[in-house]
């Protein structure tokens, strides 16, 4: 900060006025919030970073998640879009299964098989 600016700030004619805080008293204030808050905190239950998860077996949960869900939309919808190219209902199934893999497939299969995956 411009030198002029703090010390107009805080003018030294003016006794009614406090003297510019030192950056060092700043620091070490902060240093002393930041030890007692640390000091004052809950410990916290269980591991602060989540495990890390073999992507092998994430990428098996997914396939064995992932094939039964177009095999059971491609026959629930291929008599409403078995006239279509396969292209086209690729288009419908892949969104449809895709959300159904990330809200309701997934999160089962991982709650259920976590501790699997994490060894």
């Amino acid at each position: 900060m411009n030198q002029r600016i703090v010390s107009h700030a805080y003018s030294a004619d003016d006794p009614g006025l406090p003297s510019p805080p030192a950056v060092t008293d700043i620091r070490h204030t902060l240093r002393e919030q930041s030890r007692n808050a640390s000091a004052n905190a809950e410990p916290r239950l269980g591991p602060t970073v989540p495990a890390a998860v073999r992507r092998w077996k994430l990428w098996l949960l997914t396939v064995c998640g992932i094939y039964p869900t177009i095999v059971l939309l491609g026959l629930a919808t291929n008599p409403v879009l078995e006239d279509l190219y396969l292209p086209v209902r690729l288009a419908v199934l892949v969104p449809a299964a895709a959300a159904a893999m990330v809200w309701q497939i997934n999160p089962r299969l991982q709650r259920h098989f976590g501790a699997w995956l994490t060894r």
